[in-house]
């Protein structure tokens, strides 16, 4: 799974209505003294999730709040914790690179250690000492594997978060150790019902979560970005491209202005669309080959394509990903429409 996670200076803590569930098991489990001390929550959305993880943590951390899961927002912990200064709370994340200025693409043992060290320290305050890890997916085998023995010992009065979009990436090692929680995506009524509060139009709700395959905080972005307009003009090139009437260079050129996230996106659209367009033709032996091969070629492009290592190498990922596609297409219409299979409407 692709992940958007974006350095950010601000963190404005804050839970989704089908994420507040999991915010009042974890509350009542610390006010009966049966929080456990590692607790693994698996993401279903691909936004970054830092908010709710400030949430979360502010939420356990609350000593006045009259609602379940709902920090009072004025006590001492609440201030704190608003203020960035509270004293047993230790925050570990992808960190920005001196040198490139970007986001490092793992977080390192020195953070894991760190990490370690704050939370061996005697508490503060009474809430006790608190740590959260985000995404945990990006922890290297070093950092993973510096963590294993605090699981395994845990200090006294201290409990470690890991938020993860990808669990499946975490060693089994992590997994087993902690106690595993899965935010879901809202249901397809309650996903449109919040979009439409949020101010997408009724005629787009459906065809964004449709793009975003339910993920409603996608959704809600791609229509902050009037993302179908990308998507329209990325259908209008293939068709050129497709019709040899412009080349796989010329094709991302003409694009050159979209970032690769969205470029991300639009691939995986294009072989979702395919791969459904080809299931409602005749299941002949050429349209059973055509789509595993579509479908091998979502999956190399889902691993090819996670990280770009700079943009040279990203655009030569891409190249290779529309190539074989395009290959692909035109065997399957050796023997059928010379319309893309790919441009449902």
């Amino acid at each position: 799974m692709s992940v958007d996670v974006t350095a950010s200076d601000t963190i404005t803590p804050e839970v989704l209505p089908w994420q507040l569930e999991t915010v009042k098991q974890l509350v009542q489990l610390k006010q009966n003294q049966r929080l456990p001390h590692a607790i693994l929550i698996q993401m279903s959305t691909r936004m970054d999730s830092r908010n709710f993880g400030w949430y979360l943590v502010t939420a356990l951390l609350c000593e006045d709040s009259d609602q379940p899961g709902v920090p009072c927002g004025s006590c001492q912990s609440c201030s704190l914790m608003d203020a960035n200064n509270y004293p047993d709370f230790t925050f570990t994340t992808l960190e920005e690179n001196d040198k490139t200025h970007k986001l490092n693409k793992d977080i390192k043992i020195d953070q894991i250690r760190r990490l370690i060290h704050q939370l061996s320290l005697t508490s503060n305050l009474k809430g006790g000492k608190l740590a959260l890890i985000y995404p945990a997916e990006k922890m290297n085998q070093s950092a993973a594997n510096s963590l294993l023995k605090t699981l395994e010992e845990p200090a006294d009065q201290a409990t470690l978060i890991l938020i993860t979009h990808n669990a499946g990436k975490l060693p089994i090692t992590i997994r087993s150790r902690c106690q595993n929680m899965l935010v879901g995506n809202p249901s397809a009524d309650d996903a449109e019902d919040w979009l439409k509060q949020q101010g997408v139009t009724v005629e787009q709700v459906k065809q964004y979560l449709l793009i975003a395959q339910r993920d409603a905080q996608q959704a809600l972005k791609l229509s902050n970005q009037e993302f179908i307009k990308d998507l329209d003009q990325f259908r209008s090139r293939m068709q050129e491209y497709l019709g040899n009437q412009l080349d796989v260079t010329s094709l991302l050129g003409s694009m050159k202005n979209m970032d690769p996230s969205t470029f991300r996106l639009l691939v995986r659209n294009l072989l979702s669309e395919t791969i459904h367009a080809c299931l409602k033709q005749p299941l002949d032996d050429s349209t059973k080959h055509q789509i595993i091969k579509l479908i091998d070629l979502t999956k190399h492009s889902n691993f090819i394509l996670q990280t770009e290592e700079n943009n040279l190498n990203f655009q030569l990922q891409l190249e290779d990903v529309l190539i074989s596609f395009k290959q692909i297409q035109n065997r399957g219409n050796d023997n059928a429409s010379t319309e893309p299979g790919y441009l449902v409407t």
